[in-house]
């Protein structure tokens, strides 16, 4: 008798990307959001005043991640990867706790914080370059 294993096949697992899964988390818990509400007993339609669109997933960062190695070679992926990710963990915060810091300010925080991270000196006039 062979001895079976208990450990998943990994092969066989479904492979999902990390945006992917948070695309389909974020949907589903707006869906949830949204069945959970009474309907509303409005007679007019809503007027939409704005929309707005995530800019961490409308613009590409490889001009970036260019720039900064350019400036600090060897190490301009690091200090993209690391400040994008500062940056949106920064805006989940903010927004979780309630305190608004404008775009750029955390942009600049995050960015600070990869340098130093990293171990790279960033003078204070090229933090806005």
């Amino acid at each position: 008798m062979q001895k079976q294993s208990i450990e998943p096949d990994r092969a066989a697992a479904p492979q999902i990307k990390r945006r992917t899964l948070l695309s389909l988390a974020a949907a589903s818990a707006a869906g949830s959001m949204i069945l959970a509400c009474p309907p509303s007993r409005a007679t007019t339609a809503p007027k939409i005043k704005a929309v707005a669109f995530d800019g961490l997933t409308a613009f590409d960062p490889r001009p970036v991640a260019i720039l900064a190695e350019a400036l600090f070679p060897g190490q301009g992926i690091a200090l993209s990867d690391a400040w994008r990710t500062r940056q949106f963990e920064y805006t989940w915060l903010r927004t979780m706790t309630g305190t608004y810091v404008d775009f750029w300010d955390v942009t600049e925080d995050a960015l600070v914080f990869a340098a130093a991270l990293l171990k790279l000196d960033l003078a204070k006039e090229s933090a806005h370059d």
